[in-house]
């Protein structure tokens, strides 16, 4: 059953809303298994006490399909928890500190994280900040501190940690916490050791601001935007020159404030740049259906069967002529074993991939 449809497509502004998501729904997938990387992604949106961090939870979420998808982890190496309580991320960081330590300098490991951070006021020490966390109390948080010396005990081949979180007492928004005081806090830097590598959404009293348009924190989305260029096969250094070179140009377009991600690693760890995410690229592409509606509570709402399997129909475009006012006619041709499978909204699909 072959069913075809004439659409107009339109050189203007139209189509840059369907390519807004397209690290979200086109999404690498790698040939090569990575079976002893495991990965801890924890997204805290949220708040009990303070303001939802927008877009953490789709930040996590994302994160974890291309961990899977474009990275090659098998499901089961992948913890991801959402709106996390500091018992959850105590936990979640045991069950990586067994998973890795099982394999005896072999395995690596690679933590994210999306929601707020914190300083503490007095010791400028920096913290992550649980849903149930209060910004006035470090001891309710995870200090960075802790997290490295945690990462590094761990003997593992390599560690890569990614946080998009600012630790200045700001929001995503760039407005305060609500029990700061009101003033943006340079938190220390603090050192790491060992086959630790962390990257970081901002410096200093900087924040670390949203994508709005593409509903991702900005670091993230770029992050992404790396992983899915490249197939997954990015080395760290090019990494790190992309995403801060495009996380600074598009905050201030943006926000019309300064954004600039940073990189920090032991100083006798020269070869960094060079550790790449995956070894060999993804050549090919899956269309993933996003979750549909807004979280709520924490929770992503669930994607049936059907969504998480959708796999694109064959499908042919050719043009079709000129329209008016600067469009051109577009024809898409869609191809379904059966006519009962011939369904409009495929179609849909493979015109708005095709045109993309």
């Amino acid at each position: 059953m072959k069913r075809t449809l004439l659409i107009i497509l339109s050189l203007m502004l139209g189509c840059q809303i369907w390519a807004a998501d397209d690290v979200d729904t086109r999404i690498p997938v790698n040939a090569v298994t990575n079976d002893k990387m495991f990965v801890l992604v924890i997204a805290n949106e949220n708040y009990k006490h303070e303001q939802s961090v927008p877009f953490a939870l789709n930040d996590g979420e994302v994160f974890a399909v291309y961990c899977e998808k474009a990275l090659g982890v098998p499901a089961k190496n992948i913890r991801r928890v959402s709106d996390a309580s500091l018992n959850d991320m105590n936990h979640e960081l045991d069950w990586l500190t067994k998973a890795v330590q099982a394999y005896e300098g072999e395995a690596q490991a690679l933590v994210y994280y999306s929601g707020h951070g914190m300083p503490d006021e007095d010791s400028k020490e920096a913290y992550l900040l649980p849903v149930d966390g209060y910004s006035t109390d470090p001891g309710s948080g995870l200090s960075t501190k802790k997290l490295y010396s945690l990462l590094n005990d761990m003997k593992s081949q390599r560690t890569m940690v990614f946080l998009d979180a600012c630790f200045s007492g700001a929001k995503r928004d760039g407005t305060m916490l609500s029990e700061s005081r009101g003033v943006a806090i340079k938190v220390k830097d603090e050192p790491v050791r060992g086959n630790l590598v962390v990257f970081s959404a901002a410096q200093g009293n900087e924040t670390a601001y949203p994508y709005k348009e593409r509903q991702h924190g900005m670091f993230t989305y770029f992050l992404l935007d790396k992983l899915n260029q490249t197939g997954g096969s990015v080395k760290l250094g090019e990494l790190s020159d992309y995403v801060t070179k495009q996380v600074r140009q598009k905050s201030i377009l943006e926000n019309n404030k300064s954004q600039t991600p940073s990189v920090t690693a032991a100083s006798d760890n020269a070869d960094w740049h060079n550790w790449k995410l995956a070894e060999r690229a993804a050549k090919s592409f899956e269309t993933r259906t996003p979750t549909k509606g807004t979280p709520t509570k924490g929770k992503s709402l669930p994607r049936t069967k059907e969504e998480i399997n959708y796999v694109m129909p064959t499908y042919t475009i050719e043009g079709a002529g000129t329209g008016v006012q600067g469009t051109y006619l577009v024809k898409v041709s869609m191809t379904a074993p059966k006519p009962e499978y011939a369904k409009d909204e495929d179609l849909t699909k493979c015109a708005v991939h095709g045109v993309l």
